[in-house]
C-alpha cells in the first residue's frame, strides 16, 4: 500500500515491523510514503523461527546507521536522510594522521550529519617529486607553494556545486555553491605577527615564509572570508581578532576542536606532588626553555621536583640538572603513562593557534599552566583548573608551578570537570556546531 502527501520538515525516515518509511524534504515539502510489507508474525513464515526477518532488519540498521525505537511489538528504525557535503581535503600519505588526525576525525564526525563526499586534493596537485624540485629551485617554502597550488585546484574543481567544506580557500561561493572553511589561523594574523609581534613571529613556525607571497595571499584570503558562507575557527581568540579587524561577526563561528582520548587509558597513580609534564615537538615555540629554567630554579631552592619532556625528536637540553627526564617522541598510548603519573602540565607557548594538548592533560586530571594569550585562557580557568603566566619570567613560572604542586584543590577541580572536557572537546560536538550553521 502506498500513500502520498506533502509534509514540511527535516529529512527523516522511519522503518519498522510493519515497515513504515517516512521521507520528508529538508527545504520545503516532500512525499510521505507508507510502505506496509507485513508484520513480524507473517514474515516469520519465511523461516521456521523468523531468523530471516531479524537478519534483514539488522542488515538495514547497520548499513543505514539507523536508530532503534521499540513501540510495543513493533521495532521502529529511524533514519535521517542526509544532505550532500563536498569535503575538500589533502589526505597526504596517511588519511588518519593528516593535520594530526584533525581532518579525518572531523570527516568521520560530519558523516553523522551529511552524506560526505571527500575529494583528496593531494591527488590533484601534480607529481610530488616535481613539486619538491620546483620548491627547491624556486627556493619556496611549503606555505608559499600552496599559494600557487590553490589556483590550479580551484580551476579543476570549479564545476562542484552545493555545500563545500574546505581547509583553505580553494573554491569560492557562487550562485550554485556555498563554501565554508575551517582554520586554526589565518594569513592575516601571520602577517600581523610579522609586523607587530616580531619576537613571537621569530618562534612562530612561520618565520621562514615568503613575505611577498604571504601579502598577496592575505588579500585573497580576506576576500574569501568576506564572500564565503561561513568561516569556522578552532579558537575563540581568532574569531575575536578577526572581528576586531572588521570582519562580520555573523560570518565567523568559533566551533572548537576535538580530542580522541581513550578513556580506558585514564588511570591516575598516587600523586607525589613533584612531577611536571611538558609535551610539545617544537620545544622553543611552546616555551620549553623557560619551563626548564623554572624547574631548574625550583631545584636550586631545594624542591625535589622532576620535569618530564615529551615530543622533541632530540634532547634540547645540554648537561641537564638532576630530576630532568627526556622521553622524546612516543605514541600517545605511551604518553598516557606520564599524564597519569605527573602532577601538573606546563606549556607556556609563545604562539599556539589552538592547543588541544591542554584538553588532553585536563582530561587526564592534570592542572595546567599556560600563557595568558591565544586559546590558553579559554582552556584554563585561572586560579581554578590551572594558572596563567603573564610575563616571560622563569621565576614567575616557578612560582606558578609551586602553587599548583602545593595545592590539591587544583587537581580536584580538574577531575570534577572531566565529563565537561570530554563532551565540550569531542569531534561529535564540533560537527554538531558546524551542522547547525551550514544551511
Amino acid at each position: 500500500m502506498l500513500m502520498g502527501m506533502y509534509y514540511p520538515s527535516c529529512r527523516c525516515a522511519f522503518i519498522g515491523m510493519p515497515i513504515v518509511a517516512l521521507y520528508v524534504s529538508a527545504w520545503a515539502s516532500a512525499l510521505l510514503v507508507l510502505a506496509v510489507m507485513g508484520n513480524a508474525k507473517a514474515s516469520s513464515r519465511w523461516t521456521s523461527n523468523g531468523t530471516a526477518t531479524h537478519a534483514f532488519f539488522v542488515y538495514i540498521q547497520q548499513n543505514l546507521k539507523l536508530t532503534t525505537i521499540h513501540a510495543g511489538s513493533c521495532m521502529i528504525l529511524i533514519h535521517i536522510v542526509m544532505d550532500d557535503l563536498t569535503f575538500l581535503v589533502s589526505w597526504g600519505a596517511n588519511k588518519e594522521t593528516a593535520w594530526s588526525g584533525t581532518n579525518y576525525s572531523l570527516y568521520k564526525a560530519l558523516n553523522n550529519y551529511y552524506k560526505v563526499k571527500d575529494i583528496n586534493l593531494s591527488n590533484l596537485s601534480g607529481n610530488r617529486w616535481v613539486n619538491a624540485i620546483l620548491r627547491r629551485l624556486l627556493r619556496m617554502d611549503g606555505a608559499s607553494l600552496e599559494y600557487y597550488r590553490r589556483h590550479r585546484l580551484g580551476k579543476k574543481l570549479e564545476s562542484i556545486n552545493g555545500n563545500v567544506f574546505q581547509f583553505s580557500e580553494v573554491l569560492y561561493d557562487s550562485e550554485v555553491r556555498r563554501t565554508y572553511m575551517y582554520v586554526d589561523n589565518t594569513v592575516s594574523y601571520v602577517n600581523y605577527m610579522r609586523d607587530q609581534l616580531p619576537d613571537t613571529f621569530a618562534v612562530s613556525a612561520f618565520q621562514n615564509t615568503n613575505a611577498e607571497i604571504f601579502s598577496k595571499r592575505e588579500k585573497e584570503q580576506d576576500e574569501y572570508i568576506r564572500s564565503c558562507s561561513g568561516l569556522f575557527t578552532m579558537g575563540h581568540w581568532l574569531k575575536e581578532w578577526l572581528i576586531q579587524q572588521g570582519f562580520s561577526s555573523d560570518k565567523i563561528h568559533a566551533v572548537g576542536g576535538g580530542i580522541n582520548v581513550d578513556r580506558s587509558l585514564i588511570c591516575p597513580q598516587v600523586k607525589t606532588h613533584n612531577k611536571i609534564l611538558f609535551v610539545g615537538k617544537d620545544f622553543k615555540r611552546k616555551g620549553g626553555y623557560i619551563t626548564y629554567e623554572a624547574f631548574k630554579f625550583l631545584r636550586g631552592q631545594g624542591r625535589n621536583v622532576e620535569l618530564y619532556v615529551i615530543g622533541p625528536s632530540h634532547d634540547p637540553i645540554d648537561d641537564p640538572v638532576e630530576g630532568y627526564h627526556f622521553i622524546g617522541l612516543i605514541p600517545f598510548h605511551e604518553e598516557a603513562k606520564y599524564y597519569n603519573m605527573c602532577d601538573v602540565f606546563c606549556m607556556p607557548s609563545y604562539f599556539e593557534a589552538y592547543g588541544l594538548v591542554f584538553v588532553e592533560a585536563l582530561t587526564f586530571g592534570l592542572p595546567c599552566i599556560g600563557r595568558n594569550c591565544y586559546e590558553m585562557p579559554y582552556f584554563i580557568n585561572d586560579g581554578k583548573t590551572g594558572l596563567l603566566l603573564e610575563n616571560d619570567d622563569p621565576h614567575e613560572l616557578a612560582s606558578l608551578m609551586q602553587q599548583i604542586l602545593d595545592n590539591d584543590t587544583f587537581s580536584q577541580n580538574v577531575v570534577s570537570n572531566r565529563p565537561n572536557y570530554i563532551q565540550e572537546y569531542s569531534w561529535s560536538t564540533v560537527a554538531e556546531r558546524i551542522s547547525s550553521i551550514i544551511k
